[in-house]
Order: structure tokens, then sequence, then C-alpha cells
């Protein structure tokens, strides 16, 4: 190219340029007011959050802004991206399609594509309001909003996949604070009367409530509504509203274990990290409490529209499900459970029975009075066993070369180490054998015998019977303490189970269930929980524990068993505590039969053979066996 040629070109170049500049300063070229550039910046004021800047860039400001923040309320604070397409223009209209995307707390992304149209309003390109801007299926009287619906919440299930806890039929009960009577106490006094609740303070929230308020005052099982249906509809403003709620078979029905499921506090909210938020259900204790995240569901979401005036729901236009709870297999027989309810049936007080497959260690029932306590006093009560733990003290004997048909004297009254032991009520067998010692569950006869033993011998020959053995690979144990002796007087307190030894009832099942297995087995709760064992006792120790027990069955201390089938055999216990003169007691039987090993405590329920060997009793009359 020549020289004259390039300059030529320059020069040309340069005025193309100022022509060019001084059309864009004449606004002849301005590329802001274009329908796209409007669009776009429409677009970009939406996504980042300036609903009034959107507003703006529309033809009906006021109108637009008011639907944008509805809409972004009703999604919960929703976060949206809009992209905009091409627009295609006709003189000073314009068209488009804009792909909306939305970020909705717990539903997630959501997305759709809207027409936009723009016109030229006095001279600059506007969006054309319209609702359907915001989604193709609003008006002017309707919004976005969103709707949560309950999954269901896991059940949990016994051994062979029957439910022990799942959604039944219930009645939520309130007052409709306008339609009630005109005195709040006689409504909170006739509904007192019909459904057992305290009436004062209920009549003080009716009394201090908004008008037109419900307040809710219970819920019933279905049945025990239908029980007083009649009564309630005689009180105003009564408002039943039915629904599910996760129940056992009957109230009271394993409640410290299965436990229950409620709204959740500030307190647990806090503690979730974020996965409650509040009116949630969450477990309360035992079970539910402690597999809440398996059993629990997450609600499904909806997006629908809503009425602007009074929110109600116009259409659906999302559903999102949500994750219906796992169910929890657990090791309880229902029929076991039920039988073990049955059995506590009508006793005043605090009390448990627990029973457990020897052959595996699984739990089968698991029953507490009082049944409205969260407390599982089966599981994590800790209590003197008293002469149940005659069964670990034996096998020490036993190990250590006793023989069963020596005559052990059995006195009023012994003395060892200075202090005096006495018979359950000032009992004596007199010079008899120890069989018969074993049977009549003779105190002062074990005492006698404390010194043949060394000092932490009791302790060592407790855990063949799992009591103080410390869980491994995952596997439970039951709560129990067996301290060495510090001295002569406290040996000899172990051996009828008392000085600083605690068990649990579960614990003392299993000692049960080690003579009829003839090895400790880890009890299981859950049917995945890990199977562990300790060594099986040696085969003649073990036969005559299993004689022994037999006989405190058909001429000791448990003949409240004697005519059950299938030669179940036991052993009482009455454990002294507290202080007193005589000091207060706790009646305890442990038993087993087939396969089935069981432990009953009554606290505070006097002797073992005449209170808590009878329930025992009652338990395997109706149960015999998983």
């Amino acid at each position: 190219m020549s020289r004259r040629i390039a300059a030529l070109l320059a020069l040309v170049a340069g005025v193309c340029a100022v022509a060019a500049a001084a059309w864009l300063l004449l606004g002849g070229g301005d590329d802001s007011d274009t329908p796209q550039a409007t669009l776009t910046a429409f677009a970009q004021a939406w996504s980042r959050g300036d609903d009034a800047a959107a507003a703006q860039l529309t033809d009906a400001p006021v109108a637009a802004r008011r639907a944008f923040v509805a809409s972004r309320r009703g999604l919960d604070g929703a976060r949206v991206q809009v992209s905009p397409a091409t627009t295609t223009e006709t003189g000073d209209r314009a068209r488009a399609r804009v792909a909306v995307r939305w970020a909705v707390p717990g539903f997630g992304p959501w997305t759709y594509r809207s027409r936009v149209a723009l016109r030229r309003v006095d001279g600059a390109w506007r969006v054309v309001w319209r609702p359907t801007v915001v989604h193709p299926a609003l008006d002017a009287d309707a919004r976005l909003g969103t709707r949560l619906f309950e999954e269901p919440r896991g059940s949990i299930l016994d051994r062979d996949g029957r439910a022990l806890v799942k959604a039944r039929p219930v009645m939520h009960v309130s007052v409709h604070v306008t339609r009630r009577g005109p005195d709040p106490d006689t409504t909170a006094a006739a509904l007192a009367d019909v459904l057992d609740i305290d009436a004062a303070p209920l009549a003080r929230t009716l009394r201090n409530a908004k008008p037109d308020h419900y307040i809710p005052v219970i819920t019933l099982r279905l049945a025990d509504y239908e029980d007083v249906a009649d009564r309630l509809a005689d009180i105003d403003g009564v408002s039943l509203a039915r629904d599910d709620a996760q129940l056992a078979p009957r109230r009271g029905f394993g409640a410290a274990l299965l436990g229950a499921v409620g709204p959740a506090t500030a307190e647990q909210i806090k503690r979730s990290d974020g996965r409650l938020r509040e009116g949630d259900e969450v477990g309360q204790w035992g079970l539910e409490a402690t597999y809440d995240t398996q059993l629990a569901a997450r609600p499904g979401h909806v997006i629908v529209v809503r009425s602007l005036e009074d929110g109600s729901e116009v259409e659906t236009l999302a559903t999102r499900r949500g994750r219906r709870g796992r169910s929890l297999r657990t090791t309880v027989d229902l029929d076991a459970q039920q039988a073990a309810e049955s059995a506590l049936d009508g006793v005043d007080g605090a009390a448990a029975l627990v029973a457990i497959q020897p052959s595996s260690g699984d739990v089968l029932a698991v029953a507490n009075r009082p049944s409205d306590d969260a407390f599982d006093r089966a599981i994590d009560g800790r209590y003197p066993p008293g002469s149940t733990f005659k069964v670990v003290s034996t096998a020490a004997l036993l190990d250590n070369g006793l023989d069963p048909s020596a005559i052990v004297p059995c006195p009023p009254t012994a003395t060892v180490g200075g202090r005096s032991f006495k018979n359950f009520e000032g009992e004596a067998a007199g010079d008899v054998p120890f069989t018969t010692d074993f049977a009549q569950s003779c105190n002062t006869a074990f005492v006698s015998l404390a010194d043949e033993l060394p000092a932490d011998r009791l302790q060592e020959v407790a855990r063949w019977f799992g009591l103080g053995v410390t869980a491994k690979d995952g596997a439970r144990t039951a709560s129990a303490t067996v301290p060495p002796g510090r001295d002569l007087v406290e040996r000899a307190a172990s051996m009828i189970g008392q000085a600083r030894i605690v068990a649990s009832p579960l614990a003392m099942a299993g000692v049960a269930g080690t003579v009829a297995d003839g090895r400790w087995r880890a009890p299981r709760l859950l049917a995945d929980d890990p199977r562990a064992a300790g060594t099986p006792l040696d085969p003649q120790v073990l036969s005559e524990l299993r004689s022994l027990m037999r006989t405190v069955v058909t001429s000791g201390t448990g003949t409240a068993l004697a005519d059950l089938p299938g030669e179940p055999a036991g052993k009482s216990g009455t454990a002294e505590y507290g202080s007193g003169d005589p000091p207060p007691t706790h009646a305890w039987f442990i038993a087993y039969r087939g396969d089935v090993a069981l432990a009953v405590l009554v606290e505070e329920g006097s002797s073992g053979a005449g209170v808590a060997a009878p329930l025992a009793a009652r338990f395997l009359a109706e149960y015999d066996g998983a």
C-alpha cells in the first residue's frame, strides 16, 4: 500500500469518528434508550432485589412495586435471577421473553418463562406493567406464595415389623374466644370437668385472649374423644379439628421407652443448627428423641397463587416432595409389650418390668409406672438389687467349691465385722442346706460366707452376668455398678446385693438371662444393634444355678409362679435403701422360662415375694415367648 493511500484512509477514518461522536452527542445513537437496554436494566434491578428500581422502569411503578414486594415476601424472601431474551421491536412497541429463576427457601430453584411487553412512554422505553410479568398465572388480585405439607414421620416397629408407634387419628379440642360463653371461668370449668384438666390456667388464657382466636385445650385419641363428644358439644365455643399423630396403641403404652413427639421448643431449635424451625414436630424423649433425625420427615413444599385480599390459595404452581421419615425397627415384641403393660396395670407408684430374649440379648418389653412418666426406670434406673444379686453371689460361691447340699445355718441374725444382719421380718430356717437358704433367700446364711471370697471376687463374677461390663463396638450395656468390698462388713452386705451395689432392672433381667442361656449377651434394643456376648458359664456352676433358681419357684419365695407351665425359675429380692428403722425397701423379682427372662421392680414395694413375684407371674401367664 502506498503512503498516499494509507494517509487517505486515515483521514476518512478520522472524519467518520468525529461524525459518530457528534451523532451520539446529539442523542441519535444512545444504546440505553432501546427496548433491549430497558429490559436488561429492568431484569438486573429485579434480580438484585431492588424492587423500587425495577418498578420505575415500568409504566405503572406503584402497582409494579407492590406486586414485586408481595410475591417476594410470599416466597419467603426468595432471591430471583431474571435473564432477558432478545426483544422484537415493532415501531413504538416491543416484546420479549424473560427466564425467571427463584431460589425459594426450603424449596430450592423454581424456574419458568414470562412474556414481557415494552412501549415508549414520553419518548423512553418502559416495561408494560402486567402481573403476568412476575408469573403468567397472576392477576391484579393475586401474588405468589408457599405452603408446606407434611410428609409422614417414620413409625417405630417391633421385631416383626408391627407398629408400636404410628400415625393414629386424634381430635384437637380448642375454644374459639369470641364464640365462648360470657364467663371464661364457666367455660374453663366445664371443659375441666369433661377433660380432667386444670381449669385455672385455661380460664386465665381465655380471659386474656384476643377476639376470634382459637385457644388449644387438649388433643385426644379419637376413641377418647368419642367418649366425651356429646358433653363437649354442649359447651359454647368448643372447636374440633381431626388430625393424625404419632401414637402407641394406647395411652401410656411403652411411653418412657418409645417417647413422644411434640412442637420443638426454643432450646431444641437453637441446638438443631438450623434443622428445626418453629412449629416443627420433634421427638421429646425416648426413642422418638434419640432417633429423631431418622424418624423425622422433611415437609414437602408447594408454590401457589394466593389472593391478595385474604391470602387464600387459588392455584398450585409447583410441588416439591419432602422426605418421608424412615421407620425404626426395634427388638421389642408387641405381644410381650402388651403383656408387660397388662402385668403392671393397677400398680400404684413407681414400677418397672423389662423382658429380654436370653439367646440374643434382644429387649422384648419395657414397661414403666407411672405410665405418663418420661423416666425409663426399667433401663436407666439404678437401684440396690437386694437378694436378686444372690444369683451372682451364689455363682461365686459355687465356683469357689460350695456344695449346694452343704449345711449353712440360717439364724434370725448374724454379726459380721461388728455389724448385725437379719432376715426379712426376722425369719429363720435353722440348720438347713444351702439349697434352702437360696430358696428362702436367707440373708444371714449368705453374709456368713462373705469371708470365703476375696474382696474383689464378686466384682469379677458379676461381669460374667454383664454387671459392670463396658460397652464395646457400639454394643449396649445395662447400667450396674459392683465395686469391691472395702472391708468385711461391706463384703457381707454385697453378698445380699446391698452396700454400694446398684443395677437397673434391665441389668438384672440380664442376670436371669445369663442363667437361662448359659452366657451373658449384651442387650439389644434395635434390630441392627451389634451382638456381643460374654464367656460361657462353667457347666457345673450353670447346672447348679438353674436347679437353685427352680427351687425358688417350687418351694421358696417365688411360688407365685409355681402353677405356670414351662418350669419357670427365679429369684426374689427385697432391697433396703435410705434410712429408717427398719429402712424402706424395693421389691424385686427376676425370672426366666424358655427363651424369655425378665426383671420386675416395685419401688417401696416391701417384699419381692409378695409384691414383685405375682407381677412376673402375670406377665408369663400372658406371654409364652417370641
